[in-house]
């Protein structure tokens, strides 16, 4: 089984996530939400490619891989024996214009 490793990037926003999360829902909503991410991402370790490539989807020269679990897309790349968890981003964030320096054009009416 891949060994686990995570990015300064995560750990920040997960440091926040909990804050958010603590401060409008309460410890209860917060230890839920923890636990699907932490259960997904330890799924990674034994199914590395349960995730979407990004190459492949959005057409973007990079190794990167997501998931999508309790409302954040956490993002990550494999290597031969570790799988690196690179960074977490609510379903809010335009994490294409974050990640990627990509905006997404909006049709206008």
């Amino acid at each position: 089984m891949k060994k686990l490793a995570y990015s300064p990037h995560y750990k920040e926003k997960i440091v926040k996530l909990r804050k958010y999360l603590d401060f409008h829902f309460g410890t209860q909503v917060r230890r839920k939400v923890f636990k699907e991410i932490d259960e997904r991402i330890h799924l990674l370790q034994r199914f590395e490619s349960m995730g979407i490539s990004i190459r492949e989807v959005y057409d973007i020269d990079c190794d990167y891989f997501c998931v999508y679990v309790a409302k954040n897309y956490v993002f990550y790349r494999v290597d031969s024996d570790t799988v690196y968890i690179v960074n977490i981003y609510n379903e809010r964030e335009d994490f294409m214009q974050k990640m990627f320096g990509i905006e997404l054009v909006k049709d206008d009416e």
